[in-house]
């Protein structure tokens, strides 16, 4: 019994003991340069990882100060971690306070310098094991390259005077940051800008700077990041950052680092941390860690905002954000189907049959109005005609006459004019039928270019998981992991989709062009587009009704029945049937009327002589002289064709057959449109369900791509399977894409066959419609 209570007692010591091994506590103090988003992150990220590593077996807390831009203050705040007895490890953050701890003349306690500047600039230790041989004090190698980081985008952009875009407080304290920068080239003439949190950089550039190097803004909110950099891409000057893509977004040109920089420093200093609290010095440990080289990311949209493109050997091995992103006012599709309307060549010639046919209408009334015309004469006669006149004539006349006529009826001139106002509504149904045709192709030309852009983000979302799980297999044969063949099977996948994505570029090009062309816009202007969503939020404004009926296939042929209904009442096509029968009808009624009913108008005529001179009359011949007043005539014309051998006969027998011929063709294009409707609205069921089968592909190839990636990544499964898995996320990617967007073209067809738009309309007539459709397949159903 005592030996029993002695050993539990014996292993009670032993756990108490090693909670209190366990539970020792480690307190690292951070000295940051400033505060700001990136400097908060930063801190983060650093006091994140070093838990994460450390475990459950230290207790680590942090003390953190913050040197607001001032070296003085970074050096108190140095000292006085110096002092803490609680402090155990020092790391610095930012190049001032970094600058700072790298030249100390000894280190009491660890110290760690986190953001180097450049290593052979700022003469820092190292061994040929790449540690720093100092006891007690460690630096990490950046991630950023800033030396060839310059060069590179110098050399992609021609660059001859940067400029150095900076807080003002880091230029303060840290000016030797110039004096690097002039080491970099003799062939770069530099300027400096140094900003507050509210500097306008625009006055302050140099005339003829060509590019901008801008360092973290730490201090500057978003909206003067925006500012700053849609001032620079105005003036056609590209950016160089250096923390990450971030800045991207906000309008940057380029940046070498990655958007796991912070992480990926924090994980490097928490590596280090974990082996100081296992008891090694940080003497020995390397500044440099194998790592990927991060590439180069670069903002299109930035750039075609700038209209300045670099070196195509800067932008082939380049992240490319923002790939699909045009300049420009956004291009909605109401506001393009308005353009054709207006602009579109088509339409425009459709307009000016209206005008013409009513041109037509003017002229075929005129001839039922009076028909007035004047003339004057001016007549020199021989002697010899003027003796024979016997008086009547004169050497030299000058007469005026004038004469009028008015049909009272005929028929022929009356159904002309009927004739010619029914082609004139033809012309304007055909009009119609024009706009209707410009906005299907207009629709279709914009869906497709939407449809092209985002295939293009596909296809470059692809190059750059080729990109990635390349350097992923780099990575895993530089440790042993994993087989040259791995590494040439991403090239060669990294190659072909590098194809693909040229040939997307080509076809969202051509697409635009196609679209520029039907909007009679210069044909390379480039376009901004909406995201798709709203375009489909604003074509099915009906989804919901749709989406209810669809699920029952026999429910669907209500809604072709309700599009039957809709196309009897605003098709053009029909209408245009309807409209020639009409004029048919008229002329085989003027034929039969011109049989037994004549022709009757009304002449009138006067004349007068203003000038007679050189009469000669003979007094022998009792004959009076010329009337030296008005002369005029009145009469009425009845007219009645008696016999045409046959002709009316046979004008009336052809009237006859158009009019069957019209039926007939009425009856064809009934069958024909109850065709088109009723496909499809079966072409619009299939495209609802392929959306969502797609869609649900789409999703379960993602989520399997995402567990094959990262099995790949720790050698589970060979390289094969991980290609299979992303060709099968980007394939259904793809006609999840196609998908919607044939879904939205069928419903904008289905609609074109009822005779209008319902999504071009008001909104108090989309929701008419709504309420119209909804009635009519509740009642029938």
């Amino acid at each position: 019994m005592r030996r029993l209570l002695l050993r539990n007692g014996f292993l009670v010591l032993l756990m108490g003991l090693s909670l209190m091994v366990s539970a020792q506590s480690y307190t690292i103090g951070l000295i940051k340069d400033g505060s700001g988003k990136e400097f908060d992150e930063l801190t983060q990220n650093i006091e994140t990882e070093i838990r994460a590593l450390s475990g459950i077996s230290n207790d680590i807390r942090f003390k953190v100060l913050n040197a607001d831009w001032q070296s003085s203050l970074s050096r108190q705040h140095l000292n006085t971690f110096m002092a803490d007895d609680e402090v155990d490890m020092i790391i610095a953050l930012g190049y001032i306070s970094s600058d700072l701890v790298a030249h100390l003349e000894d280190y009491p306690k660890p110290v760690m310098a986190a953001t180097i500047l450049d290593k052979e600039w700022q003469q820092l230790a190292m061994l040929p094991d790449n540690s720093s041989g100092i006891p007690n004090f460690a630096w990490i190698d950046s991630f950023v390259r800033l030396k060839s980081d310059i060069h590179q985008f110098a050399q992609a952009f021609n660059v001859r005077q940067p400029v150095l875009i900076l807080p003002q407080a880091l230029y303060s304290e840290f000016p030797e940051l110039l004096d690097f920068l002039k080491t970099i080239s003799d062939d770069y003439e530099w300027s400096v800008v140094p900003v507050d949190a509210d500097t306008n950089v625009g006055p302050l550039l140099q005339p003829g700077a060509d590019a901008a190097i801008v360092l973290p803004l730490v201090q500057n909110s978003p909206a003067y990041l925006m500012g700053l950099f849609q001032e620079l891409n105005e003036q056609s000057i590209p950016s160089l950052v250096i923390n990450g893509p971030g800045y991207l977004e906000y309008g940057a040109t380029t940046t070498f680092s990655n958007a796991y920089l912070f992480q990926k420093l924090a994980r490097r200093l928490a590596l280090r941390v974990l082996k100081v609290t296992e008891g090694h010095n940080l003497s020995g440990l390397s500044a440099v860690d194998m790592q990927d080289q991060d590439g180069v990311v670069v903002n299109m949209e930035g750039l075609r905002q700038m209209g300045l493109f670099p070196k195509w050997s800067f932008l082939e091995d380049a992240v490319l954000l923002n790939v699909t992103k045009m300049p420009g006012e956004e291009l909605t599709l109401q506001r393009a189907v308005a353009l054709a309307l207006e602009n579109n060549i088509a339409g425009k010639l459709a307009h000016q049959d209206v005008l013409l046919a009513d041109m037509e209408v003017k002229m075929a009334r005129a001839n039922t109005l009076p028909q007035l015309s004047v003339s004057g004469t001016g007549v020199q006669l021989s002697t010899n005609l003027v003796e024979a006149s016997m008086g009547q004539r004169g050497e030299f006349t000058v007469t005026g006459s004038a004469t009028l006529q008015q049909i009272i009826y005929s028929e022929s001139v009356f159904a002309n004019l009927s004739i010619k106002k029914l082609l004139a509504e033809h012309a304007e149904i055909s009009g119609r039928q024009a706009a209707l045709d410009v906005v299907v192709d207009v629709s279709a030309a914009y869906i497709a270019l939407i449809h092209a852009r985002n295939n293009w983000q596909i296809k470059n979302d692809n190059v750059q998981a080729n990109r990635q799980n390349r350097t992923t297999a780099k990575m895993m044969e530089a440790g042993g992991e994993g087989s040259i063949s791995d590494l040439n099977r991403w090239e060669t996948e990294l190659s072909l989709s590098q194809i693909e994505l040229g040939t997307a570029e080509a076809n969202y090009k051509v697409a635009m062009y196609r679209l520029n062309e039907l909007l009679n816009q210069p044909i390379d202007q480039t376009i901004a587009l909406p995201v798709q969503q709203e375009i489909e939020s604003l074509v099915l404004n009906h989804q919901t009704i749709l989406s209810g009926y669809f699920e029952d296939p026999l429910l669907a042929e209500l809604l072709a029945d309700f599009l039957l209904e809709e196309m009897y009442l605003h098709s053009p096509e029909w209408e245009q049937l309807l409209s020639a029968g009409k004029m048919v009808d008229r002329q085989k009624a003027m034929h039969i009327r011109k049989m037994y009913r004549p022709e009757v108008a009304l002449f009138g005529g006067a004349d007068q002589a203003f000038i007679r001179e050189g009469t000669i009359r003979n007094p022998q011949l009792p004959v009076p002289a010329p009337p030296d007043d008005i002369t005029w005539n009145v009469g009425l014309r009845v007219s009645l064709p008696l016999f045409e051998g046959g002709r009316k006969k046979a004008e009336v027998q052809r009237s006859t057959i158009e009019q069957e011929k019209i039926a007939w063709q009425q009856a064809d294009l009934v069958n024909r449109m109850e065709s088109g409707i009723r496909s499809n609205v079966q072409l619009l069921l299939a495209s609802y369900r392929e959306v969502s089968h797609s869609e649900s592909a789409a999703k379960a190839a993602e989520e399997n791509y995402q567990i094959t990636r990262n099995a790949y990544a720790q050698g589970a499964i060979s390289v094969t399977q991980l290609i299979d898995a992303q060709n099968a996320m980007y394939r259904t990617r793809q006609l999840a894409l196609t998908a919607r967007s044939k879904y939205v073209l069928n419903i904008i067809k289905t609609e074109r066959l009822q005779g209008y738009f319902s999504f071009l309309e008001p909104e108090h007539e989309k929701e008419a419609y709504k309420w119209k459709l909804t009635n009519y397949l509740t009642e029938r159903k």
